[in-house]
């Protein structure tokens, strides 16, 4: 009541008037005064009523009454018996269904927002305690209900109400729930389990122990139990214990002993039983979706708990081995091929449980065993027979035939390497990289062997007029051509026994020759061939390429096609890395007028595939491209307009701008072409143009600056550079002043002299726009991310242009302090305090005068606020280049600091390390609230000095990965497997970290970055950049170490630091 009259009185009685009882309900909150205990009867009906007309409204097909209901609702959300009247109308078994359903729905998303103020989804006010126990009262008899979908509903809301109130305020809950799983009452029974399904998923770690004891053993019951319980709520029990295993994995982490507390005692008899249900036939107490269920439990169990599992192994192996084989046989007559009809199974929410899904679940299983040292091994012995089976689940199946026939942009998408579709084909591909990368020499010979095989079976069939066989032909081609450098490595030096010569001649170039076949086939043969250039003679590659540029043609079907233009890539790339480029020459012309062609006939996916063959053809032969960029150059500026609001077509035509840029015979003509294109683009008013096109045209100007040998053309000075300095200073776009800085950047990069020497009438020169748009960029009013590259074109500038700078050096670098106090985004961050990183390198002691004359936030010198910025953050910079320069400055200062004795430096003190109180245990969000962080404080040239020590243990763990994977492509892990029996215990600290994971967190791991941060010709051309950053640290330090100051630092130093030290022999 109090909220209502806090809603505004204005709400309540136009909301009432409506449900005809305004009189009655302001009399019951007049007469009762605010401090009455209740309120009035008729004002509680009068709201559950307002609640009924509203939910009703809601439901209405005309938009305005649906609008202003939902507005009604918010008025309505604040009350305190909200939640209550929507609970009773949930569970009101005479209500009507669509009120009901609605109901619920609106009750689960009351609970998810106002229950708890913990909550991240909280929004005042709280429900009251009187509220809450009677909604907790209501809702577990609509567990009950026979209608699925309210049920669901109601079983959600009580698992996010059970997720804060259980056990302390609703310990009976358990007890009820356990009461309907054994009531024999179907709905019941599913009721209970979804509620345990969502509440299991979000088990808090100090709930586990309480919920464990309880819920496993019951779930093994029902699982046990198949002729009491139905499959699916057998399979729900599988997928709770599922989640429980993993969630306890994950407190063991933090908990040693929870495992053996809450999971060991039941895993043995859970695992006896999986072992049995994987061994049931289909029928009334088993099917392909409970299987899924149980594999993907016992994958999770191997996965968490190894050691555990070891002694199960020899009974799961065989049985999921069988369900592999035999599910396989099933796939191919059901969904390849579709010679047998068959009903999926469908759960209890109405979802169809396709085969596929325990398909997914098998090989997941495969990917489990590979990623353990202990069962590594089991996988390499099944090598030959699995390889065998992963080619059968390889095939195309009868409904991606369809799909891909009426939708060959579909087809595009779907294989594509780094497709974001799923099915049994890719999972299977998948699966073979998997193998084929942990185990390559042994992988060669299986694969050559399995297809041999498949290859034989399928001449059988094929004479047995089987009109299938074509598909195993497909699969052998698309196995063999994914794996290709093992396959043609291991044939080359005569490990492997497979006659690549009579696969090529007889199979591929046979295919290609048949008369009637499927497209399908004819397009991965085209594919398949191009795989295999280095296997080839030049008459062979000859007959290949004929052939392709035959399959491009527009009376081919499109499947062809797409795949002619993918194997014309492999061709271009293969060849250029073998350095024999002459045999495609006679075929580039008609190369190029078919890919002409299909981008005039299709978009999208198929447009881009052709665009990126475009692009390479474009390397191939310079004398060729010259020749052709009068087509190349139109048809690229054409799909850039008309696709301007697709950024990867964007992107792919910028690569093409870019390898022509390169050519220099080609830099006139398409600079004619496309700077009065890319100019008008800059000068068009921004409400005429696509949203992003003017910064997309910035970036492609920026590649053609780029690639320009000074002296720069008049066309660039003149007419380019002046519009985009224009542009970028009138932009309010974020886009467009980062790309326009970059771009200033480049021209600053490539003819510094031409912009200084440029003039616009009022005698501005181009350094005085380039300033302009620096002091834009750090205008403390702009958003924060215009200054995310704004440390590269001062620092550029500064390298370029230092002494012509004068004054305007200082004002700048006021505007990047005062920018420094707002920033808040790390990247940021980092692009500004480079730019005094760079200058440390450069101008170290004017600096230190600079920074010290001019007061910081705190009323200190901006020295102590710079150095305080910059130590909390050098272990997060990213990049290689940005990870030397910070890090060569920072033993610069160290030096500088002892060798002159500078008390400016030597007076600062900055964060050291976190401090922990050890009784604290984890820190959970409401300790961590009570407990600010706490650091100590230590000198600014010790830190420096740990900093060192940090950055030199990143590059050495980056080197070592780098080294590893190298090794580990030369050999397929046989030395591994000897050595691994004695230090099992020592792996178990990275168990279940990928070696992706250890080094995507890297910033000197090159594979950490897509290719376009260390792409910058800036940062390549500075020798910072070529510094050995190990040898230059472990040098650094060990001279360091020899000097008398040195035990003044080693003081501070912790364990991990000194193990660092002690690996260089300090």
């Amino acid at each position: 009541r109090g909220a209502l009259a806090r809603s505004g009185a204005a709400a309540a009685p136009a909301l009432l008037r409506r449900s005809g009882c305004a009189g009655s309900i302001m009399a019951g909150v007049n007469a009762s005064g605010p401090g009455s205990a209740a309120v009035a009867g008729p004002v509680q009906q009068g709201l559950k009523e307002a609640l009924i007309e509203t939910l009703t409204a809601i439901l209405s097909p005309v938009q305005d009454v649906r609008a202003a209901a939902e507005e009604q609702v918010k008025v309505l959300e604040v009350t305190e018996e909200f939640g209550v009247h929507l609970a009773e109308l949930t569970v009101d078994p005479r209500g009507a269904l669509a009120i009901r359903q609605l109901a619920s729905v609106i009750l689960k998303q009351y609970v998810e927002t106002h229950w708890c103020s913990q909550s991240e989804k909280f929004r005042p006010p709280e429900t009251t305690d009187r509220a809450k126990a009677a909604i907790r009262d209501l809702l577990p008899a609509g567990l009950r209900e026979s209608i699925s979908k309210v049920r669901s509903s109601v079983a959600y809301a009580v698992s996010a109400i059970a997720h804060w109130d259980w056990p302390e305020a609703w310990p009976q809950l358990f007890t009820l729930l356990m009461d309907m799983l054994v009531s024999g009452d179907v709905s019941a029974v599913h009721g209970a389990m979804r509620v345990l399904t969502e509440f299991t998923r979000e088990v808090t770690d100090t709930q586990m122990p309480l919920v464990a004891p309880v819920i496993l053993p019951e779930m093994y019951k029902i699982f046990t139990m198949a002729e009491v319980y139905s499959i699916r709520t057998r399979s729900r029990a599988v997928e709770i214990f599922t989640t429980c295993a993993n969630l306890i994995c994950t407190i063991e982490e933090i908990e040693k002993g929870a495992a053996k507390a809450l999971i060991f005692p039941v895993v043995q008899q859970f695992t006896e039983a999986f072992v049995q249900a994987l061994q049931m036939p289909d029928g009334h107490s088993s099917d392909s979706g409970l299987k899924m269920e149980v594999l993907k439990a016992v994958t999770a169990l191997v996965k968490n708990f190894p050691k555990h599992m070891v002694s199960s192994m020899q009974q799961i192996l065989p049985i999921v081995w069988n369900t592999l084989t035999e599910s396989a046989a099933f796939y191919v007559r059901t969904e390849v091929n579709y010679t047998e009809e068959v009903d999926d199974p469908v759960d209890s929410d109405g979802e169809v449980l396709g085969f596929e899904n325990l398909v997914f679940s098998i090989f997941e299983f495969v990917h489990t065993l590979l990623e353990n040292s202990k069962f590594k091994s089991t996988v390499k012995k099944a090598l030959p027979e699995l390889i065998y089976y992963i080619i059968l689940y390889m095939q195309i199946t009868e409904d991606q035939i369809k799909v891909w026939t009426a939708n060959p942009q579909q087809f595009v998408e779907d294989e594509d390497d780094d497709t974001f579709s799923y099915s049994v084909r890719i999972s299977a591909q998948d699966l073979l990289l998997a193998v084929a990368t942990e185990f390559q020499n042994e992988s060669a010979v299986a694969l050559a062997a399995a297809a041999t095989r498949h290859l034989q079976e399928a001449e059988q069939a094929k004479n047995s007029s089987n009109q299938h066989w074509w598909k195993v032909h497909e699969a052998c081609m698309l196995a063999l051509g994914s794996v290709k450098s093992i396959i043609t490595e291991n044939v080359k030096s005569g490990r492997v026994q497979f006659d690549m010569h009579g696969f090529l001649t007889n199979v591929i170039l046979s295919d290609l020759n048949l008369s009637a076949t499927s497209p399908f086939l004819l397009g991965r043969a085209l594919w398949a061939a191009s795989r295999f250039t280095a296997a080839m003679s030049p008459e062979l590659i000859q007959q290949f390429l004929q052939a392709t540029v035959s399959g491009l043609h527009d009376s081919q079907p499109p499947s062809v096609r797409i795949s002619a233009v993918r194997a014309i890539w492999g061709y271009c790339d293969q060849l250029k890395m073998s350095e024999s480029t002459q045999v495609l020459q006679p075929f580039l012309p008609s190369v190029l007028d078919g890919l002409v062609q299909l981008a005039a006939q299709f978009s999208s996916e198929v447009l881009t595939l052709v665009m990126e063959t475009l692009c390479i053809v474009c390397t191939v032969d310079p004398a060729f491209t010259t020749s052709v960029e009068n087509k190349i150059c139109p048809l690229t500026i054409a799909i850039f307009l008309k696709y301007s609001n697709d950024p990867v077509v964007a992107s792919l035509a910028q690569d093409i701008f870019k390898e022509l840029a390169q050519i220099e015979a080609c830099q006139g003509p398409m600079q004619m072409r496309l700077i009065p294109t890319l100019v008008s683009i800059m000068q068009a008013p921004p409400d005429k143009i696509p949203s992003g096109l003017c910064a997309t045209a910035i970036d492609i100007l920026t590649t053609v600056v780029r690639h320009s040998k000074p002296p720069m053309s008049e066309l660039l000075m003149c007419q380019a550079f002046p519009v985009v300095a224009q542009c970028t200073l009138h932009t309010d776009d974020n886009a467009t002043m980062q790309n326009g800085g970059e771009c200033l950047r480049a021209y600053v990069s490539v003819a510094l002299e031409q912009v200084g020497q440029w003039r616009d009438e009022q005698g501005h020169s181009g350094l005085w726009y380039v300033m302009q748009v620096v002091n834009q960029l750090l205008d403390p009013r702009t958003s924060e991310f215009t200054a995310a590259f704004v440390g590269r074109l001062v620092s550029t500038l500064i390298a370029r242009a230092g002494t012509q700078l004068g004054d305007n050096l200082d004002q700048i670098l006021r505007a990047i302090l005062s920018k420094m106090q707002q920033a808040e985004t790390l990247s940021v961050m980092q692009s500004l305090i480079m730019v005094f990183a760079h200058l440390v390198h450069s101008q170290l002691e004017p600096l230190l005068e600079f920074l010290c004359s001019l007061p910081g936030p705190t009323g200190k010198p901006a020295l102590e606020f710079v150095m305080a910025e910059w130590m909390s953050r050098q272990h997060l910079f990213y990049g290689q280049y940005d990870g030397k320069v910070s890090t060569v400055a920072l033993c610069k200062l160290l030096q500088h600091g002892l060798n002159t004795n500078d008390k400016r430096l030597q007076d600062i003190m900055v964060k050291g390390e976190e401090i922990f109180n050890p009784d604290e245990g984890i820190r959970t969000r409401s300790k961590s609230a009570k407990n600010p962080e706490r650091w100590t404080n230590i000198p600014l040239l010790v830190k420096i000095f740990k900093l060192i020590i940090n950055e030199l243990s990143s590059v050495v763990e980056a080197n070592a990965t780098r080294v590893n994977a190298a090794d580990w492509s030369q050999d397929s892990g046989d030395m591994w497997e000897e050595e691994e029996e004695e230090d099992e215990e020592e792996d178990e600290g990275l168990a279940g970290q990928l070696l992706s994971d250890l080094i995507a967190s890297n910033k000197y791991d090159e594979d950490y970055y897509e290719d376009d941060e260390e792409e910058d010709p800036d940062a390549l051309k500075d020798p910072i950049y070529q510094i050995d950053l190990q040898a230059y640290l472990t040098d650094f330090l060990r001279q360091f170490a020899q000097q008398p100051c040195y035990s003044m630092f080693s003081g501070h130093l912790n364990e991990a630091e000194r193990r660092v030290l002690q690996s260089i022999g300090i």
